[in-house]
């Protein structure tokens, strides 16, 4: 075991820690607060397990291997843990991707062409969050299937992850995890740039009003739209690049072995962050997490 490698299992492990401690401070905050969830802390609350899943099933192995533990997962465990990897991170997209869409819609003015939307919109998000989970636990049920133990390493055409290996990976991108992925992006940046124009619009309509002349359900909501484009322009660059550490390594050069660990610390730093960012801006969920 090199030193890099002490320096690797370190980081992974506090990454890892870190983001469960953040992760399960919030959730434990929609759990036993009393007072009533916003329809967007509805949609948080299944982000943050998605986060608790994301970080578990691939910060633990990464640590484990970077302090020289080899060959401790069985091919069936490799399965195991990279489904729920795969899951996972396709569910922290879904979720973003409708807390992004949900707070678009609220915060559309009254006018805007799908009149009762705004109203109707709660109703389904504990559905809609459940229609994620169901469409993830299936998309995903094949990529699993090209994972094998590390003694696999010799299989042609193969990605070492480490810990595992996948072989043939190009046969378990489906078309529908693809369509999922730039369909849930395209998404996130459409209505984000659209409650940029809409709050825009809104600061110009006020910057020559009176401070007591403010409309009254404005302010909050203003303040939870920003917290969420927080989140997803947050979501957004750690996704792009490790979008293109991920394509580098996949289809160009195999044998620099560094990328893997620099793609996995990438993605791991969103749901290790998002907790903190949503907990700073809401006062009293910071109230609430950091007391004594």
């Amino acid at each position: 075991m090199t030193p890099l490698d002490v320096i690797l299992g370190t980081l992974y492990l506090s990454q890892t820690g870190l983001g469960v401690l953040g992760n399960s401070m919030l959730l434990s905050f929609f759990i036993f607060t009393s007072r009533k969830l916003r329809p967007t802390d509805q949609i948080i609350s299944h982000l943050t397990v998605a986060n608790i899943l994301f970080l578990l099933s691939r910060g633990i192995p990464m640590t484990i291997s970077a302090f020289g533990v080899k060959d401790f997962l069985d091919e069936t465990w490799c399965k195991i843990d990279f489904y729920i990897h795969r899951v996972s991170w396709g569910l922290s997209l879904c979720i973003t991707c409708l807390l992004s869409g949900f707070q678009a819609i609220v915060i559309s003015p009254i006018s805007f062409p799908w009149e009762g939307v705004e109203f109707r919109a709660p109703r389904y998000i504990i559905s809609s969050c459940l229609f994620c989970w169901l469409i993830n636990l299936l998309i995903e049920a094949g990529t699993a299937i090209g994972m094998a133990s590390p003694q696999s390493k010799n299989t042609s055409f193969t990605i070492d992850l480490i810990f595992c290996t996948w072989k043939d990976p190009s046969s378990n991108f489906g078309l529908l995890t693809a369509f999922r992925d730039v369909f849930c992006v395209v998404l996130m940046v459409c209505t984000s740039g659209y409650k940029v124009f809409l709050l825009r619009k809104h600061h110009h309509q006020v910057k020559h009003l009176h401070r007591t002349s403010s409309c009254p359900r404005a302010s909050p909501e203003i303040r939870v739209t920003r917290s969420i484009l927080l989140l997803v322009s947050t979501f957004a660059s750690f996704y792009l690049v490790n979008g293109i550490f991920s394509m580098y390594y996949n289809y160009f050069l195999y044998s620099i072995s560094w990328l893997v660990p620099v793609s996995v610390f990438l993605v791991q730093c969103f749901p290790t962050i998002s907790p903190f960012l949503l907990i700073s801006r809401d006062s009293q969920m910071a109230r609430a997490c950091c007391a004594p």
